[in-house]
Order: C-alpha cells, then sequence, then structure tokens
C-alpha cells in the first residue's frame, strides 16, 4: 500500500482550532470531504461519533484514533489533525488530546485495509520517539514522512 493513496498535504492540518471532541472531528471531515474522499460528512461524522460512543478512541499519551468504517467513504484515507488547545477525548489515560489520526475507511475494505492501518498506528504510537517526533512535527511533509515508513513497512 503506498501512502500517496492514503493521505497528502491537503489531510494534514497542524493548527486545529477547535475546543471539542465533535469540532475536531468536523473539521477533519471536511478535508475529506474538499478532497471528495467521502459522499456526505454528516453520514461520516456520525458514523466516527458512534464508533466514539462505543469506545472511545483516546488512545492515550495526547493521541487519539478516531475511524470510521462507511459506505460513505469512497477512498481509505488517514487524517491528521494537531490542536492548539488540549482536546477532551476520555482517553484511556484520563489525559486530553492534541494529536489526532482520524481513519476514513470504505465499508467493503474494513477487514483489511482497516485493521492493517490501525495496528501499524497502534503499535508505533507505543514507541515514545515515534509520538515524540509527530507532535514536534511543524511541517506536514515531516509527518508525510514519518507515516510513509510506517505505513510501508506494515504493509507491504
Amino acid at each position: 500500500m503506498k501512502i500517496e493513496s492514503l493521505i497528502n498535504e491537503g489531510l494534514i492540518e497542524l493548527n486545529l482550532d477547535a475546543t471539542t471532541q465533535r469540532e475536531v472531528i468536523s473539521q477533519l471531515t471536511s478535508l475529506l470531504r474538499e478532497q471528495d474522499r467521502i459522499e456526505s460528512e454528516s453520514a461520516f461524522i456520525q458514523g466516527v461519533l458512534d464508533r466514539e460512543a462505543e469506545f472511545s478512541t483516546g488512545f492515550g499519551n495526547g493521541f487519539a484514533i478516531p475511524h470510521c468504517k462507511s459506505d460513505t467513504v469512497k477512498t481509505a484515507s488517514i487524517i491528521i489533525g494537531k490542536t492548539t488547545n488540549e482536546i477532551e477525548w476520555n482517553s484511556l489515560d484520563d489525559k486530553p488530546v492534541t494529536f489526532i489520526i482520524m481513519l476514513a475507511i470504505p465499508a467493503t475494505e474494513g477487514g483489511t485495509t482497516h485493521l492493517q492501518i490501525l495496528a501499524a498506528l497502534s503499535g508505533k504510537l507505543m514507541d515514545d520517539e515515534f509520538r515524540e517526533q509527530l507532535m514536534k512535527a511543524v511541517k506536514r511533509e515531516q509527518i508525510l514522512e514519518l507515516l510513509d515508513e510506517l505505513i510501508t513497512q506494515k504493509t507491504n
């Protein structure tokens, strides 16, 4: 799997000005819509919120990995958001998040693409150095390089 098919600079926002989880999800979803990767913003947002209601995607250490498998998703995508302030996310460590890695997966790829990306990300987010590199990134290119290395090695 090539990183370029999943994410590009237009799907990365390093200065999200949001105060709630829903605002973050909404702003990141608008990036998907701008690139015509989803059919419906409202259906996608609802899918992410429904998933959050089942179990929080607040990973801990300031990270969240919200995701949605849905028929409204046209193209499997990774959307990155870094907030300008801390967002309450009901995280596993009870701490707010500032770095969001949102996954949009077509329903037909739910058991393959979704699981591969989620496993690769959650495993790598256990690595202090990787998390620190993501948090310190100030350019979209830096994020793309880190994810390219991760996705390429985990899905090939």
